[in-house]
C-alpha cells in the first residue's frame, strides 16, 4: 500500500512517500502549494492508495472563520485540492500539533514528554504530549491567540524583519542587545491580552537589539514555565521538542539540563508529511 503524507499552507510544501511502515523518498520546497513538477515526481516514486493530510483541515476552517478570515471552509477543501493535482484517491488527516508530536517515532526513545510549540496549528498553539511506543496522548495545550510562536514572529516584524522567516536573524540579533527590564515589562503586562496574529504596529520601543534580547528572554522564560508543567505532568525523562519554534537555539541548554533531548533536525511543518504518516500507521 502506497501512503502520501503531504503539508502545505505556510510558508512551504512537502510530500513523502510511503509503502507500508518505509519511507521511500520526500520532496520539500518553499511556496504555499504542491508545484506540479513536485507531484510527477512523486508519483514516478509511487502512486497514492491514500493521502494522509498533516492536519485536520475542518478545525482549521473553523478557526479561521472565527479570526474572520474570508472563504476558510474553500481554502480547506482537500479533495478539491487533491482533483486539481490530479490525485483521486482517498484521504484522511491527522491533526496539526499530533503530526508535530510524532517526531517522536523517530527520536529512538521508548517514551518521551513532546513539547511541540508553534505559530498555530488549528486552534493549538502549543501542547504538551506523552509517548509510549505506539501511544501518544496530548496532556495540555494554549490555544489560538494565545501563542509564542506568532508573539516571536510579530517582534521579527517590529525590528524590521520578515516574519516566519527570519525568526534566526531575530535570534543572532538578540545576543547584540541586552535585556531591558522596561521592555520585558512591557511584553508581560501591556501586550499580554494583545493577538499577535495581527503584528505589532505600534509600539513605545525602538532600540532593535534590546527589543530582540528582551523578546528572547520572555521567550525562555515561558519555556521554562512549560517545561515544569512537562514535569508535573511527566511520565518520562525524556523530551522532545518539536514545532518551528524548536529551531530556537537559545531554549535548548535549559531544556538539555533538565531531560534527555531530541530535537528533530527540520521540526517544522515542512517535515509534516512524514510525521502524518508515521503518526497515521500507529
Amino acid at each position: 500500500m502506497i501512503e502520501w503524507g503531504m503539508s502545505k499552507n505556510g510558508h512551504d510544501w512537502s510530500i513523502s512517500v510511503f509503502d507500508n511502515d518505509t519511507l521511500l523518498e520526500s520532496f520539500s520546497g518553499k511556496g504555499k502549494s504542491h508545484p506540479n513538477y513536485a507531484v510527477a515526481e512523486a508519483l514516478s516514486v509511487g502512486v497514492p492508495d491514500i493521502v494522509i493530510w498533516y492536519e485536520n483541515p475542518y478545525l482549521k476552517g473553523a478557526r479561521q472563520f472565527l479570526s474572520g478570515q474570508r472563504k476558510p471552509f474553500a481554502r480547506n477543501n482537500i479533495s478539491k485540492y487533491l482533483k486539481s493535482l490530479g490525485i483521486f484517491c482517498e484521504w484522511t488527516y491527522v491533526g496539526h500539533h499530533q503530526s508535530h508530536a510524532s517526531h517522536f517515532y523517530k527520536s529512538g526513545f521508548e517514551n518521551a514528554m513532546v513539547l511541540v510549540i508553534d505559530s498555530i496549528g488549528e486552534f493549538d498553539c502549543t501542547s504538551i504530549w506523552y509517548a509510549n511506543e505506539n501511544v501518544m496522548n496530548k496532556l495540555y495545550s494554549e490555544t489560538y491567540p494565545d501563542s509564542l510562536g506568532l508573539f516571536y514572529s510579530a517582534m521579527t516584524q517590529y525590528v524590521g524583519l520578515t516574519p516566519q522567516k527570519d525568526e534566526g536573524e531575530f535570534e543572532k540579533l538578540a545576543l547584540k542587545g541586552k535585556v531591558d527590564p522596561a521592555i520585558v515589562y512591557s511584553i508581560e503586562n501591556d501586550l499580554k491580552d494583545h493577538n499577535f496574529h495581527h503584528g505589532l504596529k505600534e509600539w513605545k520601543f525602538n532600540n532593535k537589539a534590546d527589543i530582540a534580547a528582551s523578546t528572547q528572554f520572555v521567550f525562555e522564560k515561558k519555556i521554562v514555565r512549560l517545561s515544569e508543567i512537562a514535569k508535573e505532568l511527566g511520565h518520562s525523562k525524556n523530551l522532545v521538542v518539536s514545532g518551528g519554534c524548536a529551531f530556537n537555539r537559545g531554549i535548548r541548554p535549559y531544556l538539555d539540563s533538565q531531560w534527555n533531548t531530541y530535537y528533530p533536525p527540520n521540526p517544522s511543518d515542512s517535515s509534516s508529511s512524514e510525521t502524518a504518516v508515521l503518526s497515521w500507521l500507529r
